[in-house]
């Protein structure tokens, strides 16, 4: 089971390079006044056909070979039912696929956001061709990070060699504890 609401950020993000993407967004939106959290994940892969989108969150479909069972859409499925969140698929054959899951803020059932900076590295660590960009809405305020701006500026210094992932990585959670005010809002709010 998937702890952290990254995790599965990251698992459809994976999702998306096996369908061919080479442009993924991610956005994730933490509206507390508003008791909302969502993210989607955004992609120019090959899409999903009509007849396996009706399948999608049934964990004994796959379309991979080799597995027997699909367990990361209805595990993301299932974290959304038991906060009576949505849950929503759109894609279109050859153009690409949304994911976008929403959550009520406030509630305990909910999975805590987690590591977003180590899941963006993550992600891009042997991916380096990847065009990722990731946007983080905090009470209105914005923080984005695109790799196309971030390569531009290495010089033809790849954008998973080591060194980079590693500032990378700093360079995302410096930005999004400014973005929170300078503390673990989750951690925060979770204890009060």
């Amino acid at each position: 089971m998937m702890e952290e609401l990254a995790h599965h950020i990251l698992d459809v993000a994976r999702n998306s390079l096996e369908a061919g993407a080479t442009r993924v967004e991610i956005i994730v939106e933490e509206d507390p006044a508003g008791d909302l959290l969502r993210f989607s994940v955004v992609d120019n892969g090959s899409g999903i056909p009509p007849y396996v989108q009706r399948h999608l969150t049934n964990p004994f479909f796959t379309t991979k070979s080799g597995k027997k069972v699909g367990l990361g859409l209805p595990f993301l499925q299932a974290a959304v039912e038991r906060c009576s969140g949505d849950l929503e698929i759109k894609s279109e054959v050859g153009r690409g696929t949304k994911v976008t899951a929403t959550f009520p803020y406030y509630c305990w059932d909910r999975p805590p956001l987690g590591d977003m900076p180590r899941t963006i590295v993550s992600l891009l660590a042997g991916n380096g061709h990847l065009n990722l960009c990731y946007r983080h809405i905090f009470q209105g305020q914005s923080f984005k990070m695109d790799t196309a701006e971030i390569r531009s500026r290495l010089k033809g210094i790849p954008l998973d060699a080591p060194e980079v992932l590693l500032w990378l990585r700093q360079y995302l959670e410096e930005n999004l504890d400014i973005l929170f005010g300078g503390g673990d809002h989750e951690v925060a709010r979770r204890a009060g």
